[in-house]
């Protein structure tokens, strides 16, 4: 998490999404904002001996966490099952304005923005 202001305000719930093998490769790669039109990044720990991450996405402007997702990696000789990782935990700025997030919201506003800025699947 080099250069990010941590999460505020922190709500966190357990998850257990499926993830497929394409869909971690990208939240490992990330995404930096290119200009000042990229709202959002992806930021991603290096995995620990099992593979497993935490994958930070902030707001660009300020480097604020707003989600953090607990990631655990799958077999690496049978990355073809569709849920190869996942995500076990989210945590998330539960107050970042006037309005509170609900762990609803946030899981949907996460999975929004991995479709959005790493083309993830993340199929229901």
């Amino acid at each position: 998490m080099v250069g990010l202001e941590p999460l505020k305000n922190t709500a966190t719930a357990q998850w257990g999404r499926s993830l497929t093998h394409s869909d971690y490769s990208k939240i490992l790669k990330g995404f930096g904002p290119q200009d000042m039109d990229d709202r959002w990044g992806i930021q991603t720990d290096t995995p620990d001996a099992q593979g497993n991450t935490v994958a930070y996405l902030y707001r660009s402007w300020g480097s604020v966490v707003q989600f953090s997702l607990t990631i655990t990696a799958g077999d690496a000789d049978n990355t073809e099952t569709k849920d190869w990782a996942k995500i076990v935990t989210i945590s998330w700025n539960e107050q970042p304005g006037y309005q509170k997030v609900t762990e609803e919201e946030a899981k949907e506003s996460s999975v929004n923005l991995c479709r959005g800025l790493l083309r993830c699947e993340m199929k229901d």
